[in-house]
């Protein structure tokens, strides 16, 4: 059946377990809820008339189960997942296991197939952005220009490890307005994504010039370090323990590192940790001392002034704005 994407979620969900709950719902901002029988948890869809919308999940299926998905609209899909629960398949592709960050990619109307494991969680933000958005918003209001986000894009999804975006899933999934203000937050928030990605898709534009030729098996090793940092965030490491992991000297390394993904080793590990803060701050209890050595600080107070410096907030602050809008 040719359906969008909107339709095929709105269409969809009693097939996917999951009941409306009216009195938390409200035009273009559907709250469901997981059915008992078959696990627990909620999905939030937010639509904004085909352009773009939001999803919000975090739930445990009691079974394994399979999600099969066409859609005949071509969009594109930026999410934040912060669970490794799942996995997809996109058209003809093999079968790639879902991992906690950023993911992207461009549909052209090609077949999805979504499989979650039986008593896991599985939590993730997502914007889904229409072609149709590309092609009326941006077009007109930024002409030949829009070519440049619509490059962007293309970028992120061979390059999608922009630390920063994390901040702004974060701010999306936290959101407590309603109405027109959520209507003119949430767009702003699209807005924000695109900026972000056309600056890096920018920036790593200027750095080709880098003195440094890369091979796969470079960038297989560099993803390999990717890897070792999300793995070691509480740790202290040098230049030197991740050239050892891409088996490079350290120069060769920093520059492939740059090249690569637009910014220093140093500031990518940085980020990844504050990243990493964000969700501690909103989702536990913990101290911020404790979180702090989480994330490899052990004085709280510098990690306060890194957090501030990268956020403009402290994180006590960050963590009591998770109640306002």
């Amino acid at each position: 059946m040719s359906q969008t994407i909107q339709e095929y979620y709105l269409n969809s969900m009693e097939k996917l377990f999951f009941t409306l709950l009216p009195e938390y719902s409200q035009e273009g901002d559907y709250f469901y809820r997981m059915k008992s029988q078959y696990g627990q948890g909620s999905l939030r869809i937010i639509s904004f008339n085909d352009m773009f919308m939001f999803l919000i999940a975090d739930y445990m299926p009691n079974e394994d189960f399979e999600k099969i998905s066409e859609i005949s609209q071509s969009y594109i899909e930026i999410s934040q997942f912060e669970t490794n629960s799942s996995a997809f398949k996109i058209g003809k592709q093999n079968i790639k296991a879902v991992k906690k960050g950023v993911f992207c990619y461009i549909n052209k109307t090609k077949q999805i197939h979504v499989y979650c494991k039986a008593k896991k969680r599985v939590c993730f933000t997502k914007v889904v952005i229409s072609q149709e958005y590309y092609d009326t918003f941006l077009k007109e209001r930024y002409k030949d220009n829009y070519y440049e986000a619509k490059n962007a894009m293309k970028f992120l999804t061979i390059s999608p490890n922009l630390p920063e975006l994390n901040f702004i899933f974060q701010q999306i999934k936290s959101c407590k307005a309603t109405g027109v203000s959520q209507h003119i937050y949430l767009e702003g928030k699209v807005l924000e994504l695109l900026a972000l990605a056309t600056y890096r898709h920018e920036q790593s534009l200027k750095k080709e010039g880098l003195n440094v030729k890369l091979s796969k098996n470079d960038l297989r090793v560099l993803k390999k370090v990717i890897k070792f940092m999300e793995k070691s965030l509480s740790k202290y490491l040098s230049i030197k323990d991740f050239s050892k992991i891409a088996n490079m000297s350290t120069t060769r390394f920093q520059l492939a590192f740059k090249k690569t993904y637009g910014t220093t080793t140093y500031e990518y590990f940085k980020t990844l940790r504050m990243n990493h803060a964000l969700i501690l701050l909103r989702d536990s209890n913990y101290s911020i001392k404790s979180i702090a050595n989480e994330v490899g600080y052990n004085n709280a107070g510098h990690f306060s002034g890194v957090f501030k410096k990268m956020y403009g907030v402290t994180p006590k602050k960050y963590r009591d704005m998770q109640n306002i809008v």
